[in-house]
């Protein structure tokens, strides 16, 4: 299994994708970000299922994938126990730089150069 986690802003892009499961036909993510809804995967050529979603950084969520309706978490990642005798994968997005949008820079102003005074003419008496 993998999580990819692309940060921007306040909010990280995540790309889940499920580990092969040969013969699988569908995979569902499901986590706390959003009160534990259903996002249907994507199945790749290679046999494996993904998706992309955008989750707030700072905080860290439960999550795990029902593959076919039987329940996988991430062992890649730390697991918990859930209430329904599982494990639960957690992402924990608390350590990730939350980067504001950079204010504009006030570029100083570049002073103009001295007027030049027309040269003075000479005679050649």
């Amino acid at each position: 299994m993998a999580v990819e986690i692309a940060p921007k802003g306040k909010k990280a892009t995540i790309t889940f994708t499920t580990p092969l499961k040969d013969g699988a036909s569908q995979a569902i993510l499901t986590g706390e970000w959003d009160n534990w809804e259903v996002w249907v995967m994507k199945k790749n050529k290679n046999g494996t299922f993904s998706i992309k979603i955008n989750i707030d950084l700072g905080k860290a969520y439960q999550f795990g994938y029902s593959i076919d309706g039987r329940w996988n978490p991430d062992t890649d990642l730390t697991l918990v126990a859930s209430p329904f005798g599982t494990s639960n994968s957690v992402l924990d997005l608390t350590k990730i730089a939350i980067v504001e949008k950079e204010e504009t820079a006030v570029k100083p102003t570049a002073s103009k150069p001295a007027a030049k005074s027309p040269a003075k003419k000479t005679s050649g008496k």
